[in-house]
C-alpha cells in the first residue's frame, strides 16, 4: 500500500486485507512487531481489562477515576459503535476526554505497516498495535486497554502489565475459547502476571480461573472474598446505599449508571496499585461515568405517543440477564445478532419481552432475521418473533405495534428495548432520526 497521502478509509481498507482471517489466535506476529517498535510498555502504568461483559464499562471508569487521582491516561476498546476513531481516547482530566482523531489514526497505521514488513497481522491485531503506538505517542501516565477475545492469545496481552481485571466469566466465543466456564476461566486468566495484582470480579469463580491464576502465581484478589459488595440485590443499579467493603475500609458509593460489580473491580484495582483517588473522588467518578450503547434511554414521540427507546450492545445470556434485572417494565424487543452468537440464550434471560422483533445484519458474521428466527424457535421459545429486513423495519414494525394497540389511552411508559450487537445499537442510532413521525424528545442519556 501506497503510505504517503492515503486517508483513514483507505488504511480500514488496508487493515482487512492484510490477512485471510478475521480472528488467529497466537502472539507471535504481534510480538515481532511491538518489539521492532518497543511497544511493551506504552505508558508507565499499563491496566489489562477482560471478562465476558462489562470490560467497557470499567476501563471507563478507570479513566474517571484516575482523573479524580490527577492522571492522564488513554483507553483503548473494541469494537466502535460509530467510527474507528473511538476505540483510541485520550482523557486529561475529569471533565475532558477526547478520541484520536483521522490524523493520528493514520500515522498510527503507518508506523505500524512500516514496522510489519511482510509479517502478516489480522484486522484486530494491526488496530491493537496501531493503539499501542499511539498510546506511547501521548506520553500519558496510564494505559487502559481492553482485551478483544478471551485474554491468554489475545493481541492485547503481549504488554507489561501492572494490573489485570477480569470482569466477568461467561459462555461467550465458545468457538475460540472452549465450552465450559473452566475452559473459558483458564483462557480469562491469562491476563495475570506473576507478582502482580489480579482482580477478578466474577463470583464464584470456576476452578479453571483460579487454578490458571495461581499457576501464574498473580496477586488475585477475588469479589465475595477479598472484597466485598453490601446491597439487597448486587445487579440492580437503581438501590442506594451501596457499600464496597476491602481490606478493613469501607466506601459508601452513589447511585451510578454502571453495574456495582463492574465498579467494585475498577475501584479494588487501582486501590492494589496505589492509585485510588479519595473518597469524594470515587462519588465524582461513579456519578460521571456513563458509556455510549450501554442502556442508553432515548425518550421520543411517536406520532404523539410516548416511547422510550433502550438501546444495549449485550450479546451474551450474561449481559441479557443483568438488563432483564434493570427492565421490569420493558416487553418489547428489537434483536439482531451476529451469527456466530447465542440468540436463544439472550431471549430465555429476558423473560418479560413478550414480543420479539427480528432483524438481519449485513456481512459475513451477519444472518438474516429469518435465521435468527429459525435458531430461536428451534429451542422451544413461545414468544412472538416476527421478521424484518433491517433493524430500522423492526423499529418502525414495534412502533406501530405499540400505538395501535394503545387506542384511546396514549400511555407514557412504552419502552422498546434494542439489543443483540454494536452493529444493532449503531444501525438503531442512525434510525432515529429518520424514522416517519418519530422525534427525540430529550437527548440521550444512560440511566441508572
Amino acid at each position: 500500500m501506497k503510505i504517503a497521502g492515503a486517508t483513514k478509509d483507505q488504511w480500514l481498507a488496508h487493515l482487512e486485507s492484510t490477512h485471510p482471517a478475521d480472528i488467529e489466535m497466537g502472539l507471535g506476529r504481534v510480538t515481532q512487531v511491538a518489539q521492532t517498535l518497543e511497544l511493551f510498555k506504552p505508558a508507565p502504568v499499563v491496566i489489562v481489562v477482560g471478562g465476558t461483559n462489562g470490560k467497557g464499562t470499567t476501563t471507563a471508569l478507570l479513566g474517571q477515576l484516575l482523573a479524580e487521582k490527577g492522571l492522564t491516561s488513554a483507553c483503548y476498546n473494541s469494537p466502535h459503535i460509530h467510527q474507528y476513531n473511538e476505540r483510541i481516547n485520550r482523557r486529561d482530566s475529569a471533565t475532558s476526554a477526547r478520541l484520536s482523531t483521522d490524523d493520528e489514526l493514520c500515522q498510527a497505521f503507518a508506523a505500524i505497516e512500516q514496522a510489519r514488513g511482510d509479517i502478516s497481522l489480522t484486522y484486530f491485531e494491526f488496530g491493537t498495535l496501531a493503539a499501542l503506538w499511539q498510546i506511547q505517542q501521548w506520553q500519558v501516565d496510564v494505559a487502559l486497554l481492553e482485551v478483544g477475545l478471551g485474554g491468554r492469545l489475545d493481541a492485547v496481552n503481549i504488554v507489561d502489565t501492572d494490573l489485570a481485571i477480569v470482569t466477568s466469566v461467561g459462555l461467550d466465543h465458545q468457538d475460540w475459547l472452549g465450552d465450559t466456564l473452566d475452559l473459558i476461566g483458564m483462557e480469562k486468566a491469562g491476563i495475570a502476571r506473576a507478582n502482580k495484582p489480579l482482580i477478578c470480579g466474577q463470583l464464584n469463580a470456576p476452578k479453571g480461573f483460579v487454578d490458571a491464576a495461581n499457576s501464574l502465581q498473580a496477586n488475585t484478589l477475588y469479589q465475595g472474598k477479598d472484597f466485598f459488595i453490601s446491597s439487597k440485590d448486587p445487579l440492580s443499579l437503581k438501590n442506594s446505599g451501596w457499600r464496597l467493603e476491602m481490606g478493613g475500609d469501607s466506601i459508601i458509593l452513589p447511585q451510578g449508571h454502571i453495574p456495582y460489580f463492574n465498579i467494585a473491580s475498577a475501584i479494588a484495582g487501582l486501590r492494589a496499585i496505589n492509585l485510588l483517588p479519595d473518597g469524594e473522588g470515587i462519588k465524582k467518578a461513579v456519578s460521571n461515568t456513563r458509556v455510549a450503547g450501554r442502556l442508553s434511554y432515548y425518550p421520543c414521540e411517536y406520532n404523539g405517543l410516548p416511547v422510550t427507546f433502550i438501546l444495549d450492545v449485550a450479546h451474551n445470556a450474561q449481559a441479557a440477564e443483568f438488563l432483564s434485572e434493570q427492565l421490569k417494565t420493558c416487553n418489547v424487543g428489537v434483536l439482531a445478532m451476529l451469527a456466530d452468537k447465542n440468540p436463544a440464550t439472550v431471549v430465555a434471560a429476558l423473560p418479560q419481552i413478550d414480543c420479539w422483533h427480528l432483524a438481519g445484519l449485513q456481512g459475513y458474521r451477519g444472518q438474516s432475521s429469518k435465521a435468527l428466527h429459525s435458531r430461536i424457535e428451534s429451542s422451544g421459545c413461545d414468544k412472538k418473533l416476527s421478521c424484518h429486513d433491517t433493524v430500522k423495519h423492526a423499529m418502525i414494525a414495534s412502533l406501530q405495534a405499540i400505538y395501535e394497540s394503545s387506542g384511546d389511552e396514549k400511555s407514557d411508559s412504552n419502552e422498546i428495548l434494542i439489543i443483540g450487537s454494536f452493529l444493532t445499537v449503531s444501525a438503531a442510532e442512525q434510525a432515529l432520526s429518520s424514522i416517519e413521525g418519530l422525534s427525540q424528545t430529550s437527548t440521550s442519556t444512560i440511566e441508572k
